[in-house]
């Protein structure tokens, strides 16, 4: 798909040169300004679909814990032998598992549904998301994968002051628990969230 949009962009630009007219801006930033909890999970979400890793370091806490799915823990990631999941992860674990993840999965797709998160109380400054679902597709090479689209995750946010007083939130805790087994697709394997994540570990 890089591939097609990249050829695509060059075309056009040719054409603008052709027609002597300056070639025009394809793509404006991407990242969302995180003033909400909702804002945080869709710059999650655009970090994840578009392999950046920065993005994502941006929405969480530097004490930020990964809490794995309790019937993962102490199971190996699928193919993974030597690795057993924990029950947690941190910041520094959690980020570097998911850059790999983005350079070596054939393709990654996360949506994660932000209209049951709600919002805080103005005077909040931490705020529990509960029972969110969440739907992860990893492709490993063109016709196989894993897809966790069971189960649901919970998250929880602190606001801080940004630049100029600003407030913004960011992610200190995510628990998941998408260990819950669907029947799978052809060339996809069921997986959760986590065991996703561990295979990149």
């Amino acid at each position: 798909m890089k591939k097609a949009i990249f050829i695509g962009d060059a075309a056009l630009t040719l054409l603008a040169l052709a027609c002597n007219e300056p070639p025009v801006a394809v793509e404006e930033d991407y990242r969302i300004i995180p003033t909400s909890p909702v804002k945080v999970l869709k710059n999650v979400e655009i970090a994840f679909n578009r392999g950046d890793v920065n993005l994502l370091k941006g929405m969480l806490s530097e004490n930020f814990v990964f809490y794995f799915d309790p019937d993962d823990v102490g199971t190996n990631p699928p193919g993974v032998p030597n690795y057993r999941i924990p029950e947690s992860w941190t910041y520094t674990d959690f980020w570097q598992a998911v850059s790999r993840m983005f350079t070596f999965a054939y393709s990654i797709s996360l949506t994660i549904p932000t209209g049951a998160v709600g919002e805080p109380a103005p005077e909040a400054t931490t705020y529990k998301a509960e029972n969110i679902s969440i739907k992860l597709l990893v492709m490993v090479d063109e016709v196989n994968g894993f897809i966790a689209d069971t189960g649901y995750c919970d998250f929880e946010f602190e606001r801080y002051d940004g630049e100029e007083g600003r407030k913004f939130w960011r992610l200190t805790k995510w628990w998941d628990w998408t260990a819950m087994q669907s029947d799978g697709y052809p060339g996809l394997a069921p997986a959760s969230f986590g065991r996703v994540l561990a295979l990149y570990y």
